[in-house]
């Protein structure tokens, strides 16, 4: 997977020192979201349910997450959500779904939503405007 030609250089250099957590049970979605965020840059810690995520997190506190929310474990992505927005607040949050509509997931504290199916470039816009909202 090439990065994209519309990402410029610097993003790549400043990307270099942020952690992404990609929480994706499918497979081969998660495969192409994290390489995609590492061709730019961006360390990523990968979990396939909100399980995983939340043991990665007790040892490494990610820059952003990014979440599906239909998946297997004990919490959905919304469970997943609501757990970070009580012990991290400020996290930024990217909700992925096609089985949900934007304003839910919002509501409930995602700092961005973006409907499945999607494209990497997308993500990645949208995970380079949540990390610059941070600065």
């Amino acid at each position: 997977m090439q990065p994209s030609s519309a990402l410029p250089r610097e993003a790549s250099f400043a990307a270099a020192r942020k952690c992404v957590l990609v929480v994706e049970d499918e497979l081969l979605i998660r495969l192409m979201l994290s390489d995609g965020l590492r061709d730019v840059g961006y360390r990523v810690i990968e979990a396939c349910n909100s399980d995983e995520a939340l043991v990665l997190m007790g040892t490494s506190v990610p820059d952003l997450i990014i979440s599906d929310v239909r998946m297997p474990g004990s919490l959905d992505g919304l469970g997943l959500l609501a757990v970070v927005r009580e012990t991290l607040p400020t996290l930024p949050v990217i909700i992925t779904s096609g089985h949900l509509q934007a304003t839910v997931a919002t509501a409930d504290g995602a700092t961005q939503f973006v409907a499945k199916p999607y494209s990497l470039e997308l993500v990645i816009k949208a995970v380079q405007n949540e990390l610059a909202k941070a600065l």
